[in-house]
């Protein structure tokens, strides 16, 4: 059992996404479990081995499990199938959280986070969560559950996120983990990983924080007064 299953179309996509917060999770003491469904065969830089090698070695060092599925790279689709697939995880792992980059985005194809794996994902683990509720699914393995959560990663840029998460205390241990996937560290001319720092820089300025990272949710959120308050 996980409380927290993290969703990615590709190998790097959870560490680069919302690592961080993963990090964080980890550290505060919650079991975190991580599912892939590709080894980013379709990519640029590294082969489908050396991207295993490195997913699992990032997962080691963040002390998360991982499951790794036979989705085909640049061919992920929200269809039946690929939803009961996720759904026998989720039942697998039962975990409270769900997260998955986000379903939709309007971006070009230049931003990175609208890969249409990443959307097809968000998409997919968006129906899986409902197929893993119900009892009289026929061919899905395990007992029914409920999650409790679904937030989204990978919010779009055109969006400003529902929650900010502090992670300024994490991110020299994020990075640390993040460049465990060396073969992507050559992404964007080298610079990938002060792109990254830098995305959360913004989201850290956007709630007074140095760095955090941003989710979306769609779940209607009740108010808390004494939170507001502060009591």
């Amino acid at each position: 059992m996980a409380d927290v299953l993290v969703f990615g179309a590709h190998p790097d996509d959870a560490e680069f996404g919302m690592g961080a917060s993963l990090v964080k999770f980890a550290r505060s003491g919650a079991a975190v479990a991580l599912c892939v469904l590709t080894r980013g065969e379709a990519g640029t830089f590294g082969t489908p081995e050396q991207r295993e090698r490195e997913m699992r070695a990032a997962a080691a060092k963040l002390g998360a499990a991982i499951e790794v599925l036979d989705f085909e790279d640049c061919r992920v689709a929200d269809t039946v199938e690929s939803r009961m697939k996720a759904a026998a995880v989720i039942r697998k792992h039962r975990p409270r959280l769900l997260f998955a980059p986000y379903h939709t985005n309007p971006a070009s194809h230049h931003d990175g986070l609208a890969h249409p794996d990443h959307t097809a994902t968000g998409a997919i683990v968006r129906a899986a969560a409902r197929f893993a509720k119900f009892a009289g699914l026929a061919g899905l393995a395990g007992e029914p559950w409920d999650a409790a959560h679904l937030l989204y990663y990978m919010v779009p840029r055109t969006m400003r996120p529902t929650f900010y998460h502090d992670v300024t205390a994490h991110m020299d241990e994020w990075e640390s983990i993040a460049r465990c996937h060396e073969s992507q560290m050559q992404l964007r001319g080298g610079t990938i990983m002060e792109r990254l720092r830098a995305h959360r820089q913004g989201y850290g300025a956007a709630m007074g924080a140095a760095y955090a990272e941003g989710f979306w949710i769609e779940d209607p959120l009740p108010f808390d007064l004494d939170w507001f308050l502060g009591r």
